[in-house]
């Protein structure tokens, strides 16, 4: 059966089934449309599926323009508030968007921009005809990104993504390898961090190929494979392109902040505690953050310390509702106080650095 063809049985389904059918929430559902999208929520939250579908059906529409593809002529979104992830049913020509997460703090802006995403995604996949491998998604992830940001004017958040990246590939977590197996990278989490790997190859390549490059390369992959798609968009091998995409990053600055809006939003630390508050040569310091809640999002996987004493960066971890970073003290430390530096980049884009000590104690 046609994919449209079946997308449309299936609304019609959608539409006559009553809401506590099998497999579905007891919940009373309600329904918001727009001219290409279907948005179907509790019913006590109709208002807010109201006060999104216009912007979400002029997404739809740039989606078109962008990429030039053409989307289904009617989708399905159903927004669950108990899903802690989003998906997109390509075949079925639907999206089901978990509001269950934890940057889901402001419910609007988290439904616009989640439901914005899996959009992309969808459309992403129609021009690839569903090629999903788990070696394209950081790509995926990466040009999701980007054009969320370019409909909503915020394309100055992707100049954090250089800096992630950077952090990244200092990490020894960059490179074609290193985003070929995606739950080994990202553990299947999504986020602005996970993005930036896709973002940076992306740019790289459209500031080297042309605007409509990145397009083309997800338009190979319905018939090929990643790094012979790569060879034929790009004309050169897929070493290459890796090696001028990692010399882009590595040329980047990394600055001590970048506000995309207000500094209210940008990130904004209130505590720290150094456990022990001294530490002796031969162990461990954990440093853990409290970053303000009314701020940007902060996720762990955005938050890294840099040792001045050694130089080396760190990756922070979630810690009892902490965000910690680990600082390994060597045996033959001299006594005496330390520096680092913890940089945090929220989901924004918005990044803010602090400059901290630390004390070795005799022994």
């Amino acid at each position: 059966m046609h994919k449209n063809t079946l997308s449309l049985f299936l609304l019609i389904c959608f539409a006559v089934l009553p809401p506590s059918g099998a497999g579905a929430s007891p919940q009373q559902m309600g329904d918001v449309f727009s001219e290409h999208l279907l948005l179907r929520l509790p019913k006590e939250r109709v208002l807010l599926g109201r006060e999104t579908i216009t912007e979400l059906e002029r997404f739809y529409q740039f989606l078109n323009r962008a990429l030039s593809v053409k989307l289904p002529g009617r989708i399905l979104m159903l927004v669950d508030w108990d899903l802690p992830v989003s998906s997109v049913h390509y075949r079925e020509g639907s999206i089901t968007v978990g509001m269950n997460q934890p940057a889901a703090s402001s419910p609007r802006s988290f439904l616009l921009e989640e439901s914005m995403r899996e959009l992309a995604r969808f459309g992403l996949l129609e021009l690839s005809r569903g090629a999903d491998r788990p070696e394209y998604t950081f790509l995926y992830e990466g040009m999701i990104e980007m054009l969320v940001k370019e409909f909503s004017h915020t394309t100055r958040s992707l100049e954090s993504a250089w800096v992630l990246a950077r952090f990244l590939d200092e990490m020894g977590r960059l490179g074609l390898e290193a985003q070929r197996s995606w739950a080994d990278f990202s553990q299947n989490r999504r986020s602005f961090r996970n993005a930036a790997p896709g973002i940076t190859l992306l740019v790289t390549i459209r500031d080297l190929k042309g605007r409509d490059t990145p397009g083309k390369i997800f338009e190979a992959l319905k018939r090929a494979n990643l790094s012979r798609s790569l060879q034929d968009v790009c004309k050169a091998d897929a070493a290459e392109v890796e090696s001028l995409w990692l010399e882009a990053v590595r040329g980047r600055r990394v600055p001590d902040s970048i506000t995309i809006a207000t500094d209210q939003e940008a990130p904004q630390l209130d505590e720290t505690v150094r456990v022990p508050e001294q530490v002796q040569a031969g162990e461990r310091l954990k440093l853990r953050f409290l970053f303000r809640k009314s701020s940007g999002i902060v996720l762990p996987e955005g938050v890294f310390v840099r040792d001045e004493r050694t130089g080396n960066l760190h990756a922070a971890e979630a810690d009892s509702g902490y965000i910690s970073g680990t600082i390994p003290v060597e045996a033959g430390v001299a006594p005496g106080e330390y520096g680092y530096i913890v940089t945090a980049i929220d989901e924004s884009g918005n990044l803010r650095s602090w400059k901290g000590s630390y004390r070795v104690g005799p022994r």
